[in-house]
C-alpha cells in the first residue's frame, strides 16, 4: 500500500508530466520513469549494467523525452529519498529468493555426494528420519561455539544425523588437523569422535605441538605424518560442494533443502530441524 509520501510524490510526478502531454504519452514516460527508478537501483551492483540497461528503457524515445522522463525519477527521488532504499530491498529479497532456488536445485543434485559419501563421518541416528550435512574447520571460532548446540540438537531430535564435511579453510594446521581427523574416521572410525572433540575443545588457534597432543591423548599419533591417500579426495570434494552451494566459510549446514550459514542460535536450529521433519513427512 502506498504511503502518504507516495502518493504526494506520484502526484507531483504526474503533475511535471502532464503540463505539456496527453494522457496516453504521459502514461508511456511515466512508466518508463518508474522503469529508470528501478535500474538506479543497480548502480549500487554495477555501472555499466545501469548504462545498458537504461539505454534500452529510453529506446524510442527522443532527446526531449528522455529529459522529461529523467526529470519524474529525479522529481522522485528528490521529493522521497526511501523510494531508493526501498528499490534496493525489494531488489536484494528477488536476488535472495532466486539464489535459494538456485541452491535447492543444487541440493537435488548432489543427493550422493552430500549424503551418501562412505568416506564422510557422521553422528547421530544410525536410521535417521532426518540427516544433515555440517561443514566444519578446526581452526573456525565459530564452529567450535556450535559443536554443544549440536549436540543438543542431536539430544532434541534422536532420529537426526550430521554428517561431518572437514574443510582446511583457515591455516596449514586446519589442513594437518583435517589429515588427523579424516584419517583416524577412515583406518579407526571408533576414534574420531574422542579426536574431533579434542581437536575442537582447543579454545586457541591449532599448532602443530596441540595436534601432536591431542594425537597423544587419543592414541592416534602412529597417523601424525602418515596421511591416507584418501583424505585428499575427500577435502577436495568437500570443498567442490562448497563451491556448487555458493558456501563462502564455516559453519554452515545443509538442512533439509536449504543453507543455514554461521554461528546459529538453537531456537532457530531447532525450528530448521521441525520443518525439514515437517516437509520430509509431507513428502512421504
Amino acid at each position: 500500500m502506498l504511503n502518504k509520501t507516495h502518493v504526494e510524490t506520484e502526484n507531483k510526478a504526474q503533475a511535471l508530466a502532464m503540463n505539456s502531454q496527453n494522457p496516453a504519452i504521459f502514461a508511456r514516460k511515466f512508466t518508463l520513469g518508474l522503469s529508470l527508478l528501478a535500474l538506479t537501483t543497480l548502480a549500487f551492483f554495477s555501472g555499466s549494467m545501469l548504462m545498458s540497461a537504461t539505454a534500452q528503457a529510453e529506446d524510442g524515445l527522443n532527446p526531449t523525452e528522455q529529459q522529461e522522463v529523467k526529470a519524474i525519477v529525479k522529481e522522485m527521488l528528490l521529493s522521497d529519498p526511501n523510494l531508493l532504499k526501498e528499490a534496493v530491498i525489494a531488489m536484494q529479497m528477488r536476488e535472495m529468493a532466486q539464489q535459494q532456488a538456485s541452491v535447492k536445485d543444487v541440493i537435488m543434485a548432489e543427493q550422493q555426494a552430500l549424503f551418501h559419501t562412505a568416506s564422510d563421518p557422521w553422528k547421530g541416528a544410525e536410521n535417521p528420519e532426518l540427516t544433515m550435512v555440517y561443514f566444519t574447520d578446526f581452526n573456525c571460532p565459530y564452529c567450535k561455539k556450535l559443536e554443544p548446540e549440536l549436540d543438543k540438537l542431536m539430544a532434541e531430535f534422536p532420529k537426526l544425523k550430521i554428517i561431518i564435511k572437514m574443510v582446511p579453510l583457515q591455516g596449514q594446521s586446519a589442513v594437518d588437523a583435517v589429515d588427523l581427523a579424516q584419517t583416524v574416521w577412515l583406518n579407526e572410525p571408533a576414534k574420531y569422535a574422542k579426536v574431533k572433540q579434542t581437536l575442537m575443545a582447543v579454545p586457541r588457534r591449532l599448532d602443530s605441538s596441540t595436534i601432536t597432543k591431542v594425537a597423544n591423548m587419543t592414541d592416534t599419533t602412529k597417523w601424525l605424518d602418515n596421511t591416507d591417500s584418501r583424505v585428499a579426495d575427500a577435502v577436495s570434494a568437500n570443498l567442490q560442494l562448497m563451491r556448487k552451494l555458493g558456501i563462502g566459510g564455516t559453519p554452515s549446514m545443509i538442512i533439509g533443502d536449504e543453507v543455514v550459514a554461521g554461528l546459529v542460535p538453537f531456537a532457530q536450529l531447532k525450528q530448521h530441524v521441525e520443518q525439514a521433519l515437517e516437509a520430509s513427512n509431507d513428502q512421504g
